[in-house]
């Protein structure tokens, strides 16, 4: 295209100065080849114009290569897709981030599609993206067809992505454009400062829920919520998360900031994991 716009040009260029030629007389021929030279450097630029014009416009036009971006996120991330499953999923839609140090791949996103009364409902990852800080994975979700067998049983279809690093900012959407919500978040190595007075929980099984309880130097108490999550029934392993803190100036309001957490069942003192105490015990200042 380039070369069929310069042939134009130059054709145009060549019939205006021999039409200058012809109709001008002898004692104008320095002031036609005067003219012609500005004419021709003008249509030149006007030549060039075009040209950087078509080149910006045929570049514009060139379509994207996704592959790239998916092997930058490769490059940065080092992650690995686990395939798709209809067990070890949540009965919400959304997604969890767990973390395990001992793995190669210490990260670890599962992403639930929700409960399902029936099979044949999929979910998969279609699609990783990483910058350096923004991570966003996109995901199909598959319906079965109304005319399907499908098993009669609830399921809880999932999928999950291990990760080397784990990016500041993380987004699950669907290929729809609906975005997941990010139901929690369980990180080993959680920072629970010394010095505490003693731990207000409860709970059981997979999820304990526990209140540090801190003395200050005005005589008032300062409170860390925690949520520990082992992975499975029995694991000696467990994951705490900081919830939150804050202040108090009594210790009732400490046990209220225990009970609208959902810690407030029973008090341990540092070392003393065999010694149970009770709520009011601690609210009396007893063994405290």
């Amino acid at each position: 295209m380039k070369r069929i716009t310069g042939k134009i040009i130059s054709a145009a260029a060549v019939s205006a100065a021999l039409l200058i030629a012809f109709t001008g007389c002898a004692e104008q021929k320095k002031d036609k080849k005067t003219d012609d030279k500005e004419y021709k450097s003008e249509v030149t630029e006007e030549s060039e114009s075009e040209t950087e014009e078509t080149t910006t416009e045929e570049t514009a036009a060139e379509p994207s290569d996704t592959s790239d971006a998916a092997d930058s996120a490769s490059d940065l991330l080092g992650y690995q897709i686990i395939p798709a499953s209809t067990e070890g999923g949540s009965d919400e839609r959304g997604y969890y981030v767990f973390e395990d140090a001992e793995d190669m791949c210490p990260y670890k996103i599962v992403i639930a599609m929700g409960e399902r009364s029936t099979g044949g409902y999929d979910i998969e990852i279609t699609d990783v993206v990483y910058d350096g800080s923004a991570l966003v994975i996109t995901v199909k979700e598959t319906s079965p067809d109304p005319t399907d067998f499908v098993t009669e049983a609830f399921t809880y279809p999932c999928c999950a992505i291990e990760l080397t690093i784990l990016p500041d900012d993380i987004s699950v959407v669907s290929e729809s454009g609906v975005e997941f919500e990010c139901l929690n978040t369980y990180l080993d190595g959680s920072d629970i400062e010394d010095g505490w007075l003693c731990v207000i929980e409860d709970g059981g099984g997979e999820i304990m829920r526990k209140t540090y309880v801190y003395e200050t130097a005005d005589g008032g108490y300062e409170y860390i919520n925690v949520e520990s999550t082992t992975t499975s029934w029995g694991a000696a392993t467990w994951n705490d998360v900081i919830k939150g803190s804050g202040t108090a100036d009594t210790r009732e309001e400490v046990v209220d900031a225990a009970e609208e957490f959902g810690s407030c069942g029973f008090v341990l003192l540092p070392g003393d994991y065999q010694t149970v105490y009770t709520v009011e015990d601690f609210v009396a200042g007893k063994a405290f």
